[in-house]
Order: C-alpha cells, then sequence, then structure tokens
C-alpha cells in the first residue's frame, strides 16, 4: 500500500466525538403564521343600505419542502463535524466505484480518476483535522465529551481520561505524520511509524466509546423500564395529563437509545481499520486487505450521516 492509499484510508476520528452530538435529537416545527384582518376600530356611520366588507383572511402558506430541505441542509454544512461527514460519505464512495470499476472497459478513465478523487478527499480531511486538538482539550477539561449527565459516573471519567485524553495524543501525531507526508524535504520524520502511533490512541479512543455506549444503553434501558412501570400507576388512576408526560419523556429515551446504537455499530465498524493502520507494517504489510478495511470505513460513513440525520430531522 502506498503512502498516499493510507492517507486516504484513515479516518477521522473526530466524527465520534459525542460532545458534539447530543444525545438526543433536534426537532424541527414549522407553524402557520395566519394574519386576519379584523373590524375597523374608528367610529364610522352606519349605511343599511351599504353593508362593510370584511376584509379577507390572509393567511401564510406553510413552507415548502424545498425550503424545509434547505433549512436542515444548512445546519449540517454550517458545523467543521457535520461538514466532514459528508466529505467521507464522497470519498468512501469514490473509492468503492472506482474499485468495482476496475474491470470497466469501455471507460478505462473511470476507475483511476475516482480514485485520485478519493485519496484527494482524504487529504481535504486531513486539513480538517486541525481543529480536534482544542476539541479535545475542552471535551477533557469540561467533561462534554460524556454527552450530558448520567447517573453511573463510569461514563463522564472514561470520556474524559479514556476518549478525550486518547485524542489530544491522537492529533498533534496525526499532524506531524500529515506534514511528513506533504513536506518530507522540511519534515523529515517517519510519517507512517508516526502515523501507526497515533492510530494506536485512536484505537484507544474507540475502545472507549464502545464501553460507554454500552454503559449509555443499560442506563436508558433501565429508565425506560422504570417509565413503563410508572406509565401503567397512571393509567390505572386516570392521570391524562402525567400519562402525557411519560408518553415524552418515553419518546426522548427512544431517541436517545437509537442514537447510542448507532455510536455503538459505528465503533464495532472502526474498530478493525483502526488495529490495521496501528501495526508497525500497516504500508508494507498490513493485517486487512484494501476490500475488507475501506469496505467497513465506507459502512461506517454512511451510518454516521444516517445518526446525524436522524438526529437533524428527530
Amino acid at each position: 500500500m502506498s503512502t498516499r492509499q493510507r492517507k486516504a484510508t484513515k479516518d477521522n476520528a473526530d466524527d465520534d466525538t459525542p460532545g458534539l452530538v447530543p444525545t438526543g435529537s433536534w426537532d424541527k416545527t414549522f407553524e402557520d403564521d395566519e394574519f386576519s384582518g379584523g373590524d375597523d376600530d374608528s367610529p364610522v356611520t352606519k349605511d343599511k343600505s351599504t353593508p362593510r366588507i370584511k376584509p379577507t383572511q390572509s393567511i401564510t402558506p406553510a413552507p415548502s419542502a424545498l425550503k424545509s430541505f434547505l433549512d436542515n441542509y444548512n445546519k449540517f454544512a454550517a458545523s467543521t463535524f457535520t461538514a466532514d461527514q459528508g466529505l467521507k460519505v464522497l470519498q468512501w464512495s469514490s473509492w468503492a466505484i472506482s474499485y468495482l470499476a476496475q474491470s470497466n472497459s469501455t471507460n478505462k478513465h473511470l476507475s483511476p480518476s475516482l480514485r485520485k478523487l478519493y485519496l484527494d478527499l482524504s487529504m481535504t480531511r486531513y486539513a480538517l483535522r486541525f481543529y480536534g486538538f482544542l476539541q479535545s482539550l475542552e471535551g477533557y477539561l469540561s467533561g462534554s465529551w460524556a454527552g450530558g449527565s448520567w447517573d453511573n459516573p463510569l461514563i463522564a471519567k472514561i470520556a474524559k481520561y479514556v476518549m478525550a485524553g486518547s485524542m489530544m495524543f491522537y492529533y498533534p501525531l496525526e499532524h506531524v505524520a500529515y506534514a511528513g507526508w506533504q513536506m518530507p524535504n522540511l519534515v523529515r520524520v517517519d510519517a507512517n511509524r508516526i502515523s501507526a502511533i497515533s492510530c494506536c490512541f485512536w484505537t484507544t479512543y474507540i475502545v472507549g466509546d464502545f464501553w460507554v455506549s454500552c454503559l449509555k444503553w443499560a442506563e436508558l434501558r433501565k429508565k425506560l423500564f422504570n417509565l413503563g412501570e410508572l406509565l401503567v400507576g397512571k393509567k390505572q388512576a386516570d392521570d391524562k395529563d402525567a400519562l402525557g408526560e411519560i408518553l415524552q419523556e418515553q419518546q426522548s429515551i427512544l431517541k436517545k437509545i437509537r442514537h447510542v446504537k448507532l455510536q455503538a455499530l459505528r465503533s464495532l465498524l472502526f474498530i478493525l481499520p483502526a488495529v490495521n493502520w496501528s501495526l508497525p507494517k500497516w504500508a508494507t504489510d498490513p493485517l486487512f486487505s484494501e476490500p475488507v478495511v475501506n469496505g467497513l470505513m465506507l459502512a461506517e460513513a454512511y451510518t454516521c450521516v444516517y445518526q446525524s440525520l436522524r438526529g437533524l430531522l428527530g
């Protein structure tokens, strides 16, 4: 595997930062604004022969599907984090089509052109990782990577010391490797070796992320079970107001469980590529073949975007 192939197969560990993807969901609702014309309050002379004509009611049309799409698209694209997810899908999709088109005799330029695009997108995403260190530092100092408050104190500790702590080492090492690949005459380092070390920290992060996801899942399931028991009691008491609140809280917890499940799935898709790139001979004697590694990264990319879109759309 060449150095540039290596640069294209690495993924952005910042994708998994829970503090940047809220555990809950953002619900966007649209309400029609109605403007109605009323009778004039000023005194008038009543004329039975000429009745007053009440102004017709004006109703603002509901937002179109295009407006709704653009509103959510702008939210997605405005964040460096989610914008990188879009680039990630394009990157790994380009690789997949390039790989499948290798035997295409009709258009011999299709496969190499898409592979070049895939490699270029990889380097573009490397540049976006320069935001990562300070985000990791903030997560370590504030504990925001826990994704809210949890009853289990272990969640906050893992998020702080294992996840944010490991990424504080990952990002600087990635920057050094990137500089070594791009400017070998100026930055004289073994970029492949530095990259392997950085991926050891990324693997640590992934293990911590999966651990945290399992702990959150267990806690949320317990809360959902308790709400179910409470719901039975309120039904027996015919407390309609309380029933509505409990049902809303159940829906909120179900959305959080869905998010945590997707996060755990992403960690499982990440782990084999991360281990592969953490080994000393990843460039010359990789543990897994390119179709296996990149195929897992492709699946993770689409899972990641699906997770974010479900958060935006509710």
